[in-house]
């Protein structure tokens, strides 16, 4: 772990991050390593380490589906903007869980129409929502109805076009 930590502390590029992801894709017994990091009491190291997790949950999802619910409440509960949509990246990568965390949806729904979320997290928010949906098709009126509902001009274009292909898909 101290030497993710040591790594995670300095001048850090995407190729730093990768060079982690490598060491954690060859020898995925490093990888409990780099996810205590990702609870780091240090901001800077925590952002860091989730995002080597967030590149590994595309490569190795198997590593982190036994973390999603503990991922889903600390995305509800990061009060840090970068590393809270981090966590809700890595949710997206990951099938939902099976019965769905209605708290968690919730918090989706919310997020998604949130000022004070950042585009990025209000589209990954309304995708993990439309997730949800494809798990409970009983939730997808309420989703519908949310994103009928928005006025689109006080998003971003990113934002009214992730919501537009969900609607397209749920119509």
């Amino acid at each position: 772990m101290e030497d993710f930590k040591k790594a995670l502390e300095g001048t850090l590029g995407r190729k730093h991050i990768d060079n982690i992801v490598d060491q954690v894709a060859s020898s995925p017994d490093r990888y409990d390593a780099l996810y205590t990091l990702t609870q780091h009491e240090e901001t800077r190291i925590a952002w860091r380490a989730t995002w080597a997790c967030e590149k590994l949950s595309l490569l190795l999802p198997s590593l982190l589906m036994d973390k999603r619910e503990e991922l889903m409440l600390r995305a509800m509960q990061c009060p840090h903007d970068g590393t809270r949509r981090l966590l809700l990246n890595i949710l997206h990568h990951l099938p939902v869980p099976k019965p769905v965390n209605a708290a968690f949806f919730d918090f989706c729904l919310q997020g998604m129409l949130s000022s004070a979320e950042s585009a990025s997290g209000q589209a990954v928010c309304m995708k993990l929502a439309y997730d949800i949906c494809l798990e409970e098709p009983e939730l997808t009126g309420e989703l519908k109805a949310y994103l009928e509902n928005m006025e689109p001009e006080y998003y971003t274009v990113a934002v009214q076009c992730v919501r537009n292909n969900i609607l397209k898909k749920i119509r």
